[in-house]
């Protein structure tokens, strides 16, 4: 894709669609719209306050509950451009115990399984910089793996 800086378009759309997962209140949403050039066409977030939050703010748009559960044929077509997700930092964070892949809150697994099954053109990730140290190879191998 590129874009037409004049027109502010992309290949013929007015925007670019996101999928934001781990979503929290919508943060990632909020500034990515906030520049008028993506929107957010579904939400992966299981905490319910952080749910009613997403649904106030975005009544619209479709709200999924655990990550564990969503598959990309439950999410809204077309498929998104952009996956966003800032996956729990709890496993990899200085103030933790840094268990990485052993700690059962490591969700990396689940958002390169909806790459996997969305194939968007992007993937934005974002994490605590303890993940250098403790899964970064695996975070940049995984996607590398499939054609990224």
């Amino acid at each position: 894709m590129t874009r037409d800086v004049k027109n502010n378009t992309f290949h013929n759309k007015e925007y670019l669609t996101t999928l934001d997962l781990f979503a929290g209140i919508g943060g990632f949403a909020l500034g990515l719209e906030e520049t008028g050039l993506f929107k957010t066409t579904c939400f992966v977030e299981n905490e319910p306050y952080c749910q009613a939050v997403l649904k106030h703010h975005w009544p619209h748009v479709p709200v999924l509950g655990d990550v564990y559960d969503v598959r990309g044929r439950d999410l809204p077509e077309p498929h998104p451009d952009v996956l966003v997700g800032g996956f729990p930092c709890q496993p990899y964070s200085h103030a933790g115990k840094q268990h990485a892949q052993s700690d059962p809150r490591d969700l990396w697994p689940e958002m390169f399984r909806l790459v996997r099954e969305c194939r968007p053109t992007w993937v934005v990730g974002e994490n605590v910089v303890g993940l250098v140290q403790l899964g970064l190879d695996r975070v940049l191998s995984d996607p590398e793996s499939e054609g990224y």
